[in-house]
């Protein structure tokens, strides 16, 4: 109640910690448009930002007590409110990239299987391929049903160790975790989607003995209704398997985030 009372009355007196917790829910914006969950566009934009002020609540008693140093002038409260939208998207980017994972994983699997012409609805506003959107819609639902928002706080709370309030993030630093996620992150997606690139490669392989042996045979008649009823029933199958390590993946990168604070 202490932090809370300080952003009583809107005179000159309290200006620094409305900076600071306007510095904050900058933080908390830039992380909440990129969540699982309640950074997709399928979600409203006035749920976001609810969001975003429900976290902005949970964490401004350990910014406001004891926290970071006050911006004394309009200056420094707009450079402190540029940094937080920096180490938030970052943070946001971090997490996120393990959906992307799990997006390329599912486009991977869909070019495979003859299946990435067939755009339908997606969670985003550009249209996917059909198995990625079945898989980011269960893997989402996956990862808020496990206790995602809980994971997350304790995460936001580290990583003010990490990123420091009000700092900008190191150039080289910031480039090289990007980079590091990002690698990780299509290795996972291609060893996600390993079963249907060998599915995709014995179908090649076998089209293309059936060609030579038989020339005349439109092969590609036959084989691609073939391989495609062949890769719906691995879907059904490997679905839980992929699904069970990608949340394992992302649950190992909240652990590394908020480790890292420690």
């Amino acid at each position: 109640m202490e932090a809370f009372s300080l952003l009583t009355g809107f005179g000159r007196d309290n200006f620094p910690a409305v900076a600071l917790v306007a510095a904050l829910f900058t933080r908390m914006s830039a992380l909440a448009f990129f969540l699982p969950g309640i950074g997709e566009r399928v979600v409203p934009m006035r749920v976001r930002l609810g969001a975003a002020m429900a976290l902005t609540l949970i964490l401004i008693p350990a910014v406001l007590v004891d926290g970071p140093r006050p911006p004394a002038t309009v200056s420094g409260a707009v450079l402190m409110i540029a940094a937080e939208s920096v180490s938030g998207a970052l943070i946001g980017f971090s997490i996120r990239i393990a959906v992307f994972a799990l997006q390329t994983a599912g486009a991977i699997a869909s070019q495979t299987l003859s299946l990435a012409q067939l755009f339908g609805p997606s969670m985003g506003d550009q249209p996917e391929s059909p198995i990625a959107t079945v898989l980011m819609m269960a893997g989402v639902v996956l990862a808020v049903s496990s206790g995602l928002h809980f994971e997350v706080v304790r995460v936001l709370i580290a990583s003010f160790e990490i990123m420091p309030f009000g700092v900008f993030p190191g150039t080289d630093d910031a480039g090289e975790w990007a980079a590091a996620r990002a690698a990780a992150a299509f290795a996972m997606a291609f060893s996600l989607a390993m079963p249907f690139v060998i599915v995709g490669f014995i179908y090649n392989l076998a089209i293309g003995a059936a060609n030579r042996a038989m020339p005349q045979l439109m092969v590609a008649f036959v084989g691609i209704p073939a391989v495609t009823f062949a890769g719906l029933v691995l879907l059904a199958i490997a679905a839980p398997v992929i699904l069970g390590v990608w949340l394992d993946m992302l649950q190992e990168t909240l652990a590394t985030l908020a480790g890292a604070g420690r």
